[in-house]
């Protein structure tokens, strides 16, 4: 299995989190250029597209003492993020329309960096519970530092799709995976990531408002107005 498949936790190839890092990056970028109540300069794009695109990785490297921090022990992260800049003032409306590509995309890099959250915890010693909140906090912990530079209340803590459900199910299924193979481990996590986004995505999948036990289901999107 070694030989087979790579451990995208430990040893995963560079042109896959650059492109990770990349598509964060350029998400954020666009929540700046989109936001039509403020007007950020270059200096609030590029803030957004270096949070979304390197945050994750920050808060990760931060709770595991893992510092200096990874993405920046090279040059091609920062360079990276420069790139995804450039992309969207170049073509940001562009980019914008091809919603289903960048949904794809986002479904990734949510994966990977769940799966490598969670393996950086299980590898510093840290019990499965505390793995699966790194992995987690590493996925979605990104868009939340935008939020809050925003003055907005981060989505994933609203009725919304359910990414921090996504990334806890990453989690999951990468940490019970590696108890047997670890190479494997890796690959399942972000299959999970792109199928349960697919399905999210197809079937308007979201998150209930939090008044009574049934909060722990999830809803359609076209049936979520008839919910308290």
């Amino acid at each position: 299995m070694q030989e087979i498949l790579p451990d995208l936790a430990t040893q995963t190839p560079l042109w896959l989190a650059l492109l990770t890092v990349g598509v964060n990056a350029i998400v954020g970028a666009l929540r700046a250029s989109s936001d039509d109540e403020h007007h950020w300069d270059i200096v609030g794009l590029s803030t957004f597209a270096v949070l979304m695109g390197l945050g994750g990785g920050f808060i990760r490297d931060i709770l595991l003492g893992n510092t200096p921090v990874e993405s920046l022990r090279t040059p091609w992260y920062l360079v990276t993020v420069l790139v995804g800049i450039g992309l969207v003032l170049l073509f940001g409306r562009r980019i914008s329309g091809a919603q289903q590509l960048v949904a794809l995309l986002n479904s990734v890099a949510l994966g990977l960096f769940a799966v490598t959250g969670t393996a950086y915890a299980l590898r510093a010693d840290l019990p499965i519970v505390s793995a699966v909140f790194v992995g987690v906090v590493s996925a979605v912990g990104g868009g939340v530092l935008v939020s809050v530079i925003k003055d907005e209340v981060p989505e994933i803590l609203l009725t919304s799709a359910p990414n921090a459900l996504l990334a806890l199910a990453v989690s999951g299924m990468y940490a019970a995976t590696d108890v047997w193979e670890s190479q494997a481990a890796g690959v399942a996590g972000i299959a999970t990531a792109i199928i349960a986004n697919y399905l999210a995505q197809r079937f308007g999948i979201r998150t209930r408002r939090a008044t009574n036990p049934s909060a722990v289901l999830l809803t359609r999107k076209d049936s979520a107005e008839y919910l308290d």
